[in-house]
């Protein structure tokens, strides 16, 4: 008996999500179903997505939500960013983008590990991507992640009686404007 599990080549699992009911990520050829999204979380990535796409009209930047792939070829994965921004005119491909300047995630009690890991991991091997924002849906406690001119990346927590600067988009999002109508308590 061969349990060996059975491999999609990307290709295949681009079709396989146009009708899938159901979003996955691809991880080396093997599907992983996407947890349903609660409120709050729902909310926090809407107002991360709206502020941006508000600041970026008219510019050749471009803000992508959930329902977007993002493809990282070296390292043979796909993942659904809560928020990403893509700068690259010829990253034009309708089903799935490769060159973010800009990720967000949302994290909840079931994704905090891979976000912070497995995910912040692949996304480094993306010469395009510069930042990366956690946002916590439990409590207001931002996580930036910034490249610096020698390739490492630096972590530094928001001061809460700041608003959010993003360093790779030179654009700032006021925390109410993040928090609102976000079910915080």
């Amino acid at each position: 008996m061969d349990d060996e599990p059975t491999t999609l080549a990307f290709w295949d699992y681009l079709e396989l999500e146009k009708t899938s009911s159901v979003r996955h990520d691809y991880i080396a050829g093997q599907l992983f179903e996407i947890e349903t999204l609660s409120p709050q979380h729902d909310r926090l990535a809407i107002n991360i997505g709206s502020g941006l796409y508000d600041r970026l009209r008219g510019t050749n930047c471009q803000v992508f939500t959930a329902d977007m792939k993002l493809w990282i070829p070296s390292a043979d994965v796909a993942y659904y960013p809560d928020v990403m921004v893509i700068c690259e005119p010829e990253d034009s491909n309708p089903n799935y983008k490769t060159q973010p300047r800009l990720i967000v995630e949302v994290l909840s009690s079931n994704t905090v590990a891979t976000d912070r890991q497995e995910k912040f991991f692949a996304y480094q091997t993306l010469p395009s991507f510069q930042e990366y924002i956690l946002i916590p849906q439990e409590k207001m406690e931002i996580e930036i992640y910034r490249k610096t001119a020698e390739g490492d990346w630096d972590k530094t927590l928001l001061n809460l009686k700041e608003d959010l600067y993003l360093q790779s988009l030179g654009l700032t999002l006021p925390l109410p404007e993040i928090y609102e109508d976000s079910l915080m308590e």
